[in-house]
């Protein structure tokens, strides 16, 4: 989606002007009762983000609507960004073994980590440039038909981007193609409590109606409890994690601003 009055600033500048920003926000906001681990500050609380939808607090999505205390003042890191960090530090070799990564739609702060780590061959790429989030060394991609060999990747990172896909079936049988045996994908989504079969409507078409229906103006489906089994019946074994079952004290998972609803689904091959 192009947004026309972002494009009126050119590229550079505003990704300055963005930088410039976040350095102001990690300036007033520094404390040390939370902390983010993509950028190591820590601050006296995270900011609100988000957008307040109705039907987001009507079907209780998670990975979606309004949150306070959610947003990194320096790497705009996210909660749901905060949650991948842990597993991947916690239940992959990712910080050590010679992997092969494909991150889709990648989000800034796990981009900028990735390709800090000199035992990644890192390939990135996003279905279309938005304002300034991605720059133009990104290839565009469709996630339909991913460019790839198969079994070539080690990992595969997809964050919130099969909600926007009319064929979700066919992007997750593509990620799992490229996959190599025994390799492992983060394919999270906005998931509804309340639905337990997921909602996919091709004739809402509007971004005004997409918005009332599934909660943003670029999604087409709303998922619900059935979610792992959409991915299992493309053959991966669907895995849950959640830091707070694991074995670590309520205060040291409270400095990350985590929601303790969110469930980390990750595929296996």
């Amino acid at each position: 989606m192009k947004i026309p009055g972002k494009r009126l600033i050119p590229f550079w500048l505003g990704k300055k002007l963005r930088g410039g920003w976040q350095k102001y926000l990690s300036f007033k906001y520094k404390g040390s009762d939370y902390y983010c681990p993509y950028c190591g500050n820590s601050f006296v609380k995270f900011l609100p983000g988000g957008i307040d939808v109705p039907v987001l607090k009507e079907k209780e999505v998670i990975g979606g609507g309004f949150r306070e205390n959610m947003l990194c003042p320096r790497c705009f890191s996210v909660d749901r960004d905060r949650l991948i960090y842990l597993f991947l530090k916690e239940k992959t070799n990712l910080f050590s073994a010679p992997l092969k990564v494909l991150h889709i739609a990648p989000e800034g702060c796990i981009r900028a980590l990735l390709m800090t780590l000199p035992n990644i061959e890192y390939r990135s790429g996003v279905k279309y440039y938005e304002g300034y989030y991605y720059d133009r060394n990104i290839n565009l991609m469709d996630v339909t038909a991913l460019p790839f060999e198969s079994e070539s990747f080690d990992a595969v990172i997809c964050n919130h981007v099969l909600e926007h896909i009319d064929d979700d079936r066919k992007a997750i049988h593509e990620i799992y193609r490229i996959l190599r045996p025994g390799a492992w994908a983060i394919l999270q989504v906005p998931i509804s409590l309340k639905l337990e079969e997921t909602f996919y409507d091709p004739s809402i078409k509007s971004p005004e109606e997409r918005e009332k229906v599934f909660g943003q103006f670029d999604h087409v489906r709303l998922y619900g409890q059935d979610y792992p089994t959409i991915l299992e019946r493309q053959g991966f074994t669907v895995r849950r994690y959640s830091p707070f079952d694991e074995h670590h004290s309520p205060d040291e998972l409270k400095k990350y601003a985590l929601n303790q609803q969110e469930l980390l689904y990750v595929a296996y091959k």
